[in-house]
């Protein structure tokens, strides 16, 4: 029996379907799940890195413009500051020159007053102005001011600063020296107040340097002493007496110790003044006891 073509290519086709249906499905090794699962997280992260460079690559140059503007910013303030370091110098160079001119200008003033009002007829036209309580308060103030500045550091006898605070009390030491400003003077609460700044700066001013000051002072206060009100007011100031004899004992200066003697004279010439008589008495006994 014959099989034809057709016949023989229909069962080779029949016989190919059939073991292709019929053949094992290949498996899946067991590998092939996990490494896929590890490659997608590989892949998730390596995207998130890509994203987190990009972001704090975008920070950096945010902070590299904000650096960029803050040393700009820093530049700019440096020089503001040069410049404003430039002006202070100049004006504390004004300031000083200033200072200079009017210290130059006051000593030479007020040494023309201390001269002038070595006259009564002027002390009277004086203190009958407008400006003469003005005038006690700026005395008072530039002696505080000036004791308190140059203190540790007395500046010398020939200085504009000495010769204007010596002429202004040398102005007020001939005031005293007349019956009628010796009178204003301790009727007058600007002249009460620079008769406390006198005792100040007796107690502070250093020894030695401050001698011409103080002889100015002493004088003054010995000619208010010879008013009736001028010698209550001083005994009325507590200490006055110990203060003095202090000055006795540590003044260098001949001429203070016996412008601070006078001073003490007159104080206690007085009979109701028993209490300086006794103060001035203990200060005595000390004094013996210390150099005995």
């Amino acid at each position: 029996m014959s099989v034809s073509q057709s016949d023989l290519c229909w069962l080779v086709a029949d016989i190919r379907n059939q073991l292709r249906k019929n053949s094992p499905k290949p498996k899946v090794s067991p590998s092939t799940g996990p490494q896929a699962r590890v490659t997608e997280t590989l892949r998730e992260e390596l995207k998130q890195t890509r994203q987190q460079i990009q972001n704090d690559l975008a920070e950096i140059s945010y902070l590299r413009t904000r650096c960029e503007t803050a040393v700009t910013e820093c530049q700019q303030e440096k020089q503001e500051n040069i410049r404003l370091r430039h002006e202070v110098e100049v004006l504390t160079q004004q300031l000083s020159q200033q200072s200079e001119y009017c210290s130059g200008l006051g000593a030479a003033c007020c040494t023309l007053l201390w001269r002038v009002s070595r006259s009564e007829d002027t002390i009277q036209s004086l203190l009958i102005g407008s400006k003469v309580e003005e005038f006690l308060t700026l005395v008072s103030n530039t002696l505080n001011s000036y004791v308190i500045t140059y203190k540790s550091d007395w500046p010398g006898m020939d200085s504009d600063e000495s010769q204007f605070v010596h002429a202004l009390c040398g102005v007020i030491t001939n005031i005293a020296a007349s019956a009628f400003g010796r009178d204003f003077l301790i009727t007058n609460p600007r002249g009460l107040q620079l008769v406390d700044t006198f005792i100040y700066v007796l107690e502070e001013a250093p020894h030695g340097k401050s001698a011409r000051l103080k002889n100015l002072i002493l004088m003054a206060l010995y000619n208010l002493s010879i008013n009736q009100n001028g010698i209550k007011y001083l005994s009325s100031k507590r200490g006055i007496v110990k203060l003095l004899a202090w000055l006795l004992q540590e003044e260098v200066a001949t001429e203070n110790q016996v412008n601070s003697l006078r001073l003490v004279q007159s104080l206690i010439s007085v009979e109701s003044n028993l209490n300086l008589i006794h103060e001035l008495l203990e200060e005595v006994c000390n004094c013996i006891y210390i150099y005995t």
